[in-house]
């Protein structure tokens, strides 16, 4: 091969690899870009018959690991994993704050719309030091905004917080460590609505199983899903306030 030959191919493959690579990588995710995840909970009818997909309630009182509260208003304009676990539990929570912090946070920690909440099941013993402690333990970086946020707040209130994420909390002393909860991972999105893929057996999901890899994977592919909807929403919202700005002016 001469010269000028190897000079031609080397330029080639410097301007058409990059578009290529591009084309594979759109090619390949796009099914997890532009597809659609479903509503889970209990839906409202309205009595005109229409359905008001289900939205996580108003609850406050609560604190994360630097003393921030923590209420229903955190979900707006930002993608949430849910879930409910204590430092001192001697079974699964390890596991599952493992795949938390390996699979998702050091996804999407750069995201300043995405956000983590654990909260705890044993407030008297998860002090906020202690909370705070476990996560620089876990490898969490402190950074502000706090993406990863240990939550703790009244026993009572938390148990009925997790009935509403669709999750269950409570004491059992039977249970390792004196509680028993879900290590299941909830998706809620910038409404506070409670998001979930349909499986291959064309069942809703709801929830995903955080000791199951394939289950953090599926919720990893819908955090793009949500994301591309987010900034969909977004685009559309600032073309209706640009749209109704313009309009005013004539008026």
């Amino acid at each position: 091969m001469s010269f000028n030959i190897k000079k031609w191919v080397i330029l080639v493959a410097i301007l058409i690899l990059p578009f290529l690579l591009y084309y594979i990588w759109v090619y390949n995710v796009k099914e997890v870009f532009f597809q659609s995840l479903e509503y889970a909970g209990p839906a409202e009818i309205t009595d005109e018959g229409d359905t008001i997909p289900y939205s996580i309630p108003h609850f406050d009182g609560f604190l994360n690991q630097n003393g921030t509260p923590v209420d229903r208003s955190f979900f707006e304009g930002k993608i949430t994993v849910v879930n409910f676990f204590f430092t001192t539990c001697p079974s699964v929570c390890g596991p599952m704050n493992f795949q938390l912090k390996d699979q998702i946070y050091d996804r999407f920690k750069h995201l300043d719309d995405f956000r983590i909440l654990s909260f705890t099941v044993d407030p008297e013993k998860d002090t906020l030091e202690a909370l705070k402690a476990y996560g620089l333990e876990l490898g969490v970086k402190e950074r502000t905004p706090t993406i990863w946020n240990f939550v703790r707040g009244d026993k009572e209130k938390t148990y009925a917080l997790a009935n509403a994420f669709l999750l269950s909390a409570m004491e059992d002393e039977m249970a390792p460590g004196g509680f028993l909860h879900s290590e299941m991972l909830v998706l809620v999105d910038w409404e506070g609505r409670i998001r979930s893929r349909i499986n291959e057996q064309g069942n809703l999901m709801g929830v995903y199983n955080s000791l199951e890899l394939l289950e953090v994977k599926d919720m990893v592919d819908d955090i793009k899903v949500l994301k591309a909807e987010l900034e969909k929403d977004r685009s559309k919202r600032e073309y209706e306030e640009e749209k109704a700005a313009k309009e005013a002016k004539k008026n």
